[in-house]
C-alpha cells in the first residue's frame, strides 16, 4: 500500500510541474508582449510630439521677416477686374518696377538675411534643448534690429507702387488693391503668433515644473 502511494506522488507530481510550466511560460510571454505594445505606444508618442513640435515650429525666413514680397501682375490685375487696356499696362509696369527694385534689395543685402537665419535658427535650437523660450523674444528683438535698415527701404517700395495705384486706378479699385496687398503680407508669417504663444506656454509650463521639483526638495 505504501508503494502505491509513493508511486501515485511519483506521477502527479510531474503533471503539477508541467502545469505551473506552462502558466509561467504564457505569464512571461503575456508580460513581454504587453510591455513591448507599451513601449511602442510611448515611441510613437514620442514622434507624434516631435512632429507636432515641428509644426509648431516654421522655419526661420529672414526676407519674411523684412516683408519682402512681390507681386505677379497678371494675378494683380485678375483680382481687381481690370479691362482697358492702358490700365492693365500701368499695372504690369509699376509691379514690374517693384519687383526689380525688391530684387536689388534681396541681392545687395543677402548676407544680412543668411545673418538672421542662422542667428535665429542656433537660438531656437537652444531653446528647444532647455525647453526654456523666454529668451526667445530678446533674440527675435535682436534680429528685427538687424533687419530694420532693409524694412525701411522695403517699406520706401511698398508706399511707392501704392502712391502710383492710388493715382491710376478708382477709387474702388485701389481699395481692392490695399486689400489684396494685406492678405499677401499676412501670409509671409501667417504663424508667427501662435507660435510665440506656444513658446512661451512651453517655457511658462517648464518654469512651473521647476518650481515644483524645487519646492519638493526643501
Amino acid at each position: 500500500m505504501s508503494l502505491i502511494f509513493s508511486q501515485t506522488n511519483f506521477l502527479i507530481d510531474p503533471m503539477k510541474q508541467i502545469k505551473i510550466y506552462i502558466l509561467f511560460t504564457f505569464f512571461l510571454t503575456f508580460t513581454s508582449l504587453l510591455f513591448s505594445q507599451q513601449r511602442g505606444n510611448t515611441r510613437n508618442s514620442s514622434q507624434q510630439q516631435g512632429q507636432n513640435s515641428q509644426m509648431a515650429q516654421p522655419k526661420v525666413n529672414s526676407q519674411n521677416m523684412a516683408r519682402i514680397i512681390m507681386y505677379d501682375y497678371e494675378e494683380v490685375i485678375k483680382k481687381l477686374k481690370i479691362k482697358k487696356a492702358p490700365k492693365q499696362t500701368v499695372i504690369a509696369q509699376a509691379i514690374s518696377k517693384h519687383n526689380s527694385k525688391i530684387n536689388e534689395l534681396k541681392t545687395f543685402n543677402y548676407e544680412t538675411f543668411d545673418n538672421v537665419t542662422s542667428f535665429l535658427t542656433k537660438k531656437r535650437n537652444e531653446a528647444k534643448l532647455s525647453r526654456d523660450f523666454s529668451t526667445m523674444r530678446e533674440s527675435q528683438m535682436q534680429a528685427n534690429e538687424m533687419l530694420a535698415p532693409i524694412r525701411k527701404k522695403v517699406l520706401l517700395q511698398k508706399n511707392a507702387l501704392n502712391t502710383t495705384f492710388e493715382k491710376e486706378l478708382s477709387e474702388k479699385e485701389y481699395k481692392k488693391w490695399l486689400k489684396y496687398q494685406e492678405a499677401e503680407l499676412k501670409k509671409l508669417n501667417p504663424k508667427a503668433s501662435q507660435t510665440q504663444q506656444s513658446q512661451s506656454n512651453i517655457g511658462s509650463s517648464s518654469r512651473r515644473q521647476q518650481q515644483g521639483m524645487n519646492r519638493r526638495r526643501y
